[in-house]
């Protein structure tokens, strides 16, 4: 795969995940020197009149003093002056009378939350400002915020709104939640996008004539198949069953979490016990059975013998190679790394399925929460409904059937990846788009597409025409694509959520890093036969000695708190 496509498959996929935040797999921007500041804005004197009415604009206009972290997907070509009059803060102020004003510009993940949390220690916040979850806990503690916020969303949100953000579940609401008091509006994402799948080389299983597995045990004895019966055809011995990276714990690609849920066993998430406690699902006995199974994978030569010496980037050359036959991964891994294959290989066909089992039962993904952040108001700000008001447009502008508004922001010639910090995510947005697209193929009819939607119907086509390159976009979006095992997730309702959602615990803070890492050591050296799985009950006590029951306490203390 040439230097060029490679760039091109990864812009493709950076736009497909942004798009609703789900870019988990790429590594955040460093910090940069982009760090300018006004004088934090604060409520008028007077103040303008508020109406009921959602869409009603503010005479005089209501100047409001905001944050502004600058995303590595607008950092190339973001400029500061040209910020106030970007398309979204144009509309704002000519719709509904709201004028912002950047009480700073900050770039990186790391600047910006120092810069808040100066501003949280000082008492000096904006009229709204986003935080991460450790920044809302340390609020909950002070006299900054208002505390009303879920009545104001009740009674200015619109319909869509409520929709979009409802899909989420009470969960994005219950982690804003502190002392019984919702103290935060939550920017919710895509929860479902991160679920895992399994996807295989069906040119393989055709030509070697075996069937789709439907258990693992099935899923094994195709792995050997693809490592003994040289399904590239070449006569070299020199193909793998599995693609494993070292951080196979790590949701994205070349992951195994996919087996681990097969085995019924939940690594790294919080689900509830036998007696309704919260339990971390890495130290159950269900761990034990699916390290069994990696560990036979390892010792019979069906997954590489360094796998844990490599990164998902450096794992997924088996893939660009022609070299491995399955993988788990997210619903995007047919735009990166699999696209690869089918660049190299044309009459390669990677194709998704859902995660099998141990048994006669359907295995569940599990799968995180997923909020961006927070929008807390200063309590001295009088009109916090102009939030509400904000986040209506964002709602309405990606989600309404206005196909022209959509392509105005997200269109080819939009303002770029979304200038605006005011965002919420349908959890079902790229299912929905799965789901128009298929429609659109099967009627001919394309109207009513977004220019979103519309790029993925068009190239589809293409693929159908012969263009070989457009094939991640079938795979992911079309007929044969990841989400129609995704729709089949959701409409089983076999998505596993992570109970836990608070804030970090003050044990988290300090030992659970360590905890991770001890349990990655462990796992991993049971996969490669360097450790016994008759020492697990031993690495459990290890870890309850590290932190982790003072951590199970704190955490179910957390769970009794919110109900």
């Amino acid at each position: 795969m040439g230097e060029q496509t490679v760039k091109k498959s990864l812009l493709v996929l950076s736009t497909v995940i942004l798009s609703a935040g789900i870019m988990a797999a790429c590594g955040e921007k460093k910090d940069s020197a982009t760090n300018s500041a006004t004088p934090a804005a604060t409520a008028s004197a007077t103040t303008p009149a508020t109406s009921a009415d959602p869409n009603a604009k503010y005479d005089p206009p209501l100047k409001v003093s905001i944050d502004f972290q600058i995303n590595d997907a607008m950092a190339k070509d973001f400029k500061e002056a040209d910020w106030p009059n970007n398309p979204w803060n144009k509309d704002y102020r000519d719709k509904y009378g709201i004028d912002l004003n950047a009480t700073w510009f900050c770039s990186g993940t790391d600047l910006c939350s120092q810069k808040k949390s100066v501003a949280i220690a000082s008492g000096n916040i904006p009229d709204i400002m986003t935080v991460n979850i450790e920044q809302l806990a340390l609020l909950s503690k002070t006299n900054l915020i208002r505390t009303d916020l879920k009545d104001v969303y009740d009674k200015y949100a619109s319909k869509l709104t409520k929709d979009t953000v409802g899909e989420s579940g009470q969960a994005p609401w219950d982690s804003a939640t502190f002392g019984g008091k919702v103290l935060a509006i939550p920017q919710v994402d895509s929860s479902i996008d991160t679920a895992s799948f399994l996807w295989m080389r069906q040119d393989w299983l055709d030509k070697l004539q075996l069937k789709v597995p439907k258990t693992l045990d099935e899923l094994y004895n195709v792995m050997k198949a693809f490592k003994e019966k040289d399904p590239d055809g070449n006569g070299k011995s020199d193909t793998y069953g599995l693609m494993l990276n070292k951080d196979f714990l790590d949701p994205g690609v070349g992951e195994a979490l996919g087996i681990f849920n097969g085995f019924q066993a939940y690594p790294r998430i919080w689900l509830k016990d036998s007696s309704g406690k919260l339990a971390y699902g890495s130290v159950q006995p269900q761990m034990k059975e699916a390290l069994v199974y990696l560990n036979k994978l390892y010792k019979e030569g069906l997954i590489e013998a360094d796998f844990g010496a490599k990164d998902s980037a450096k794992a997924t050359e088996l893939a660009a190679s022609g070299r491995v036959g399955i993988e788990y991964g997210a619903m995007w891994n047919a735009m990166y790394p699999l696209q690869q294959t089918k660049d190299n290989f044309k009459d390669s066909n990677w194709l998704s399925y859902g995660l099998v089992s141990n048994n006669s039962q359907p295995a569940k993904p599990q799968i995180k929460l997923n909020v961006r952040g927070y929008y807390v108001v200063n309590k001295n700000f009088k009109n916090p409904e102009a939030l509400v008001k904000l986040l209506n447009y964002f709602v309405e502008v990606n989600r309404g059937p206005d196909v022209q508004l959509y392509d105005k922001f997200f269109g080819p010639k939009g303002p770029g990846q979304h200038p605006t910090i005011f965002q919420e995510w349908a959890a079902k947005k790229n299912l929905s788009a799965h789901l128009n697209v298929t429609n659109a193929m099967k009627s001919g009819d394309a109207a009513k597409l977004n220019s979103e939607e519309k790029t993925y119907y068009d190239n589809i086509k293409k693929y159908q025409g012969g263009d070989n390159t457009q094939a991640q976009f079938e795979k992911v979006f079309g007929e044969t694509g990841s989400f129609r095992i995704m729709n089949e997730y959701d409409k089983n309702n076999l998505f596993l959520l992570d109970n836990f959602y608070g804030s970090p615990t003050d044990t988290m803070k300090s030992r659970m890093d360590t905890i991770k890492k001890t349990e990655m050591e462990f796992f991993t050296k049971v996969i490669m036969g360097a450790e016994s799985i008759d020492h697990f009950d031993a690495f459990v006590e290890n870890l309850n000695k590290l932190g982790l029951t003072q951590i199970t306490k704190e955490v179910n203390d957390w769970d009794a708190a919110k109900k």
